[in-house]
């Protein structure tokens, strides 16, 4: 039995159904309105186009429309080859099929095509206006496909690039996570960071679409400073910095080591997951991120306890634990990089001057 004080309202799902609902009621209002015979179809497209996000519900229009023009021409050639005969009618369904459904399978934003070739080929069956049933269907799913725009520019519209800054913000806060993972593994108590690896790839696919869904919400070209690409693209490379250090991370640090690199270690993981946390805020927020210097301190820490090891600080140490040493010196670099690189580009954004990046 379902627990219903357990639910809880999404309020981007909220938003959803709202904007869903409503271009429904209007594609039926204005369907009826038109007197279109098939209403139904405008219905039912509005609410198939309704996505998420504007920059979403426009490619699913534009997939449907085109399927849709794909579908209605192949089936008023249908139409007017197959003519009354039944084993006629088969045979060309056979052919019209043969070529839209492979179509599909090659492009499968045009799935639609098929199904309404095979609509206007035998929705009438005496196939007495193939040309009239054809347009009938295409100003239904056209007008179901403007309602379905308009709905989404209109009614509590979202934008993919908010949706695209809290993934990213998600992002950072598993980078953090995993941070912490590998800060365990290296202290000997740490978890499989397999599903939270997962988990992480999962988001940054989810980034990628996005991106696409926010670069058609924008015409034309988008500035340099606005382009969305770099902030799922730098939080990427961050992703596979930490990477490397999960592979350093196979073994605990001896004791000697733990000795050595112990205290300026936990220092720099500390400082690297607020400085997550703090861009995480700034995504949310969109706003310029804080001052980066404190991460800065910690890896210059980090570097001179690594770096004293090359004297008598390193003696009895094997080649395994100098080569574990400079992975984690390699990898903390990277992160601090990629971090500063995130930080520029969320001040950008932001329209603040910006620094150079390293005095992030």
């Amino acid at each position: 039995m379902i627990q219903l004080s357990r639910v809880r309202l999404d309020p981007i799902h909220v938003r959803q159904a709202v904007r869903g609902a409503i271009a429904a009621v209007a594609a039926y209002a204005l369907a009826e309105a038109f007197g279109l015979p098939k209403g139904y179809w405008s219905v039912l497209t509005a609410v198939i186009v309704m996505q998420a996000t504007l920059g979403a519900t426009l490619s699913a229009t534009i997939d449907r429309l085109l399927g849709t023009a794909l579908g209605a021409a192949f089936g008023v050639v249908g139409a007017v080859l197959s003519g009354p005969s039944a084993l006629r009618t088969g045979a060309v369904l056979l052919l019209v099929m043969l070529a839209t459904v492979y179509i599909a399978a090659r492009r499968p934003s045009l799935r639609l095509g098929s199904v309404t070739a095979a609509i206007v080929m035998l929705s009438d069956p005496s196939h007495a206006d193939p040309l009239g049933a054809a347009f009938q269907r295409v100003a239904e799913i056209g007008l179901g496909a403007v309602v379905g725009v308009l709905a989404a520019l209109l009614i509590l519209p979202a934008r993919a690039g908010d949706h695209l800054r809290d993934t990213a913000a998600e992002l950072l806060g598993q980078c953090a996570t995993l941070l912490t993972l590998i800060a365990g593994r290296l202290a000997g108590s740490g978890e499989d960071p397999t599903a939270l690896n997962q988990r992480i790839r999962t988001l940054l696919r989810k980034g990628d679409g996005q991106i696409d869904e926010a670069r058609r919400e924008r015409p034309g070209a988008i500035p340099d400073h606005l382009d969305p690409a770099p902030i799922i693209r730098t939080i990427r490379r961050l992703w596979h910095s930490e990477i490397i250090l999960v592979r350093a991370a196979q073994a605990p640090l001896s004791p000697p080591l733990q000795a050595a690199l112990g205290a300026t270690l936990d220092q720099a993981v500390t400082a690297a997951k607020k400085r997550m946390t703090a861009l995480a805020a700034a995504l949310e927020a969109r706003a310029a991120p804080g001052d980066g210097s404190a991460l800065d301190q910690a890896v210059a820490a980090l570097q001179s306890s690594i770096d004293a090891l090359r004297g008598t600080g390193g003696d009895g140490l094997d080649g395994r634990e100098f080569g574990q040493a400079f992975a984690i010196a390699f990898t903390f670099a990277q992160l601090r990089d990629s971090l500063a690189d995130l930080a520029e580009r969320l001040r950008e954004q932001a329209g603040e001057a910006t620094a150079p990046p390293t005095a992030d």
